[in-house]
């Protein structure tokens, strides 16, 4: 199975729905889908794409559970890391708008980096972002780092405007890989909620 195939098959979609992370999966994603878009169901693929336990990083101790894309922008995925053939941790990235996220919190991105110390604030260096994009990420092994991260403002107000921005753009080089299935599911958790 190639890579391609693989990502986008039905297949990939009833593995990742066996791991024991596939609840918060859902959630993350349905949550990040409903901030971005009035109506995530007339974009897709157009302006969003997702996969399924794509290739990306791919090792024998870690593997990406899925990767949500705006246009060319992947804005959030998991990783699961193993050792031994058991799972130890999961390390989740969210890319939001830089200016939206100070605006909401009244805090520059180092005094966030301060007042939670257990997340990743990063500037994302994709041009499609125009410059107005920050990378949170964080590993679920460190106790309490879930409870800062979730502690943000992850809405409409600072998902919003990066995804008015990217979604514009097309659907991306990502379409090829779009899971139909997975895609699916998540927006029939998005239209029961």
């Amino acid at each position: 199975m190639n890579d391609i195939a693989g990502s986008a098959t039905r297949e990939s979609f009833v593995l990742l729905s066996q791991d024991p992370f596939f609840d918060v999966v859902v959630d993350l994603v349905a949550g990040y889908l409903a901030s971005a878009f009035v109506d995530p169901a007339d974009c897709e693929v157009s302006g969003w794409t997702l996969t399924c336990l794509p290739a990306t990083g791919r090792s024998a101790e870690q593997q990406r559970l899925f990767t949500l894309a705006l246009g060319p922008v992947e804005v959030l995925y998991i990783e699961r890391y193993t050792e031994e053939g058991r799972t130890v941790d999961y390390r989740t990235v969210l890319t939001t708008s830089t200016s939206a996220l100070v605006q909401q919190t009244g805090s520059s991105l180092d005094e966030l980096s301060m007042r939670f110390p257990l997340l990743k604030f990063n500037p994302c260096d994709n041009v499609a972002t125009g410059g107005d994009a920050v990378v949170i990420d964080w590993f679920l092994s460190d106790e309490g780092a879930d409870e800062q991260f979730f502690a943000l403002p992850l809405d409409e107000t600072t998902i919003g405007p990066l995804a008015e921005r990217l979604a514009g753009g097309g659907a991306g080089p990502y379409e090829e890989y779009h899971n139909r299935w997975f895609a699916q599911h998540i927006l029939d958790v998005v239209t029961e909620g």
